[in-house]
């Protein structure tokens, strides 16, 4: 055999082999890939208290505190201690823990596994268990009388502990209140004020026999107060109590505006009260709280309502460019009225069409401006008794325009 013909064969025999150790890599590729994919667990996690999850609304039921094996083995099975019970307490099942956070700490939560006779370890974890805390979430006073909402902001919330608050007097109590909607436990509190001032609100959390302070906080009470002046234009409405801060919500108002047909307060078919402005004008509209009629001992105050004249007052314009060139894209004019209702209409033209072409858009105030030919053009933009003008240079191309 020639020097040539060994060496044509060493090379068949080269790409051969290439050829076969690719196919063979692209068939092992996949199986080695999955026995890669070895059972693991995270190898920390935080916790509160209790076994189940919070959110600011409330909690589920089934929503717990989990460890889970991460590709497990099928026929194997999973087991989970604690390496102090004190602190962490877990439930196995399948290739789940559930954990019961008992007290503020650390544990360390070992999972293992068992397969055909043997036992290996999957992993560690490390869990600290923080206890509940209750923030006050209010950004202002609450009205007098009775209301409810989400008023607390709960950190790590126990929710197999029991919670007690106290109140710093008996003018002012507060409460929370647990409502069950299928799976789902709704959590807010409760309030009552019988006189104006500043409380303090001690909350506890009694949970394993132990029971400690989870949060103390003040809630400043208010009486309702009458603004002195309010605006609307005619034809237009607002809710009527905007007059009204710190309204309370479990009492009628009464709202007298007179007969001078200035304004008309009216109930919508969903019971909101509405103040509408009829005619231009001032009136006074007075306030009695708890009551449904005028009685002097029930007035809070008295609110100054001003009908305006609807009719434009001003007009901002924007121009997206001042300078094109030809074949250029459109730019927007875009023009505002206050107020945004006002009858008159917003004209926009050009002083050369033939330079630069005006289009009204789709979008309700909002024009186009298209570079038609080369050139300067003055754009006016008309409402009312408003006008504004704007100089727009067209170039010839954009080279011009740009120096390059």
């Amino acid at each position: 055999m020639t020097k040539q013909h060994r060496t044509c064969l060493v090379k068949a025999l080269f790409c051969f082999m290439l050829v076969a150790s690719v196919i063979l890599l692209n068939a092992l590729t996949p199986a080695t890939a999955k026995a890669a994919e070895k059972p693991y667990i995270y190898s920390e996690m935080t916790i509160g208290t209790g076994t189940t999850h919070s959110d600011y609304f409330g909690y589920l039921k089934n929503d717990k505190y989990t460890l889970e094996v991460y590709n497990p083995v099928k026929k194997a099975t999973y087991s989970f201690t604690s390496s102090n019970k004190n602190v962490v307490t877990v439930k196995t099942s399948g290739t789940k823990a559930y954990l019961t956070g008992v007290k503020a700490g650390t544990a360390t939560i070992t999972c293992n596994q068992k397969l055909n006779g043997k036992t290996t370890k999957v992993g560690t974890c490390k869990v600290t268990v923080k206890n509940a805390k209750a923030e006050l979430e209010l950004f202002e006073p609450l009205p007098m009388g009775t209301g409810s909402g989400w008023f607390i902001y709960w950190m790590y919330r126990n929710n197999d502990a029991k919670y007690t608050f106290t109140s710093s007097s008996k003018d002012f109590s507060f409460k929370e209140v647990e409502e069950k909607d299928g799976d789902f436990v709704n959590i807010y509190q409760t309030y009552t004020a019988k006189k104006p001032g500043k409380y303090t609100i001690t909350v506890k959390e009694s949970y394993n026999k132990k029971e400690r302070n989870v949060g103390k906080f003040t809630i400043e009470i208010v009486k309702a107060t009458v603004r002195s002046t309010a605006e609307v234009y005619e034809g237009d409405e607002f809710w009527a109590f905007e007059m009204v801060d710190f309204a309370r919500t479990d009492c009628k108002y009464l709202f007298d505006f007179g007969n001078e047909g200035i304004v008309d307060i009216y109930n919508s078919e969903d019971g909101i009260t509405y103040v509408k402005g009829i005619k231009p004008g001032t009136v006074t509209v007075k306030i009695y709280e708890d009551t449904d009629k005028a009685d002097k001992s029930k007035l809070i105050g008295s609110c100054k309502v001003t009908v305006k004249e609807l009719k434009l007052e001003e007009l901002n314009v924007y121009f997206s460019a001042t300078e094109t060139y030809v074949g250029d894209l459109y730019f927007y004019i875009e023009t505002y009225k206050t107020p945004y209702h006002a009858p008159e209409a917003v004209t926009v033209t050009s002083s050369n069409p033939d330079v630069a072409l005006i289009e009204e858009d789709v979008i309700p105030g909002y024009f186009r401006l298209t570079p038609v030919a080369e050139g300067t053009v003055t754009i006016t933009v008309s409402c009312g008794d408003i006008t504004k003008t704007e100089t727009i240079t067209v170039y010839k191309d954009e080279y011009e325009l740009y120096g390059y």
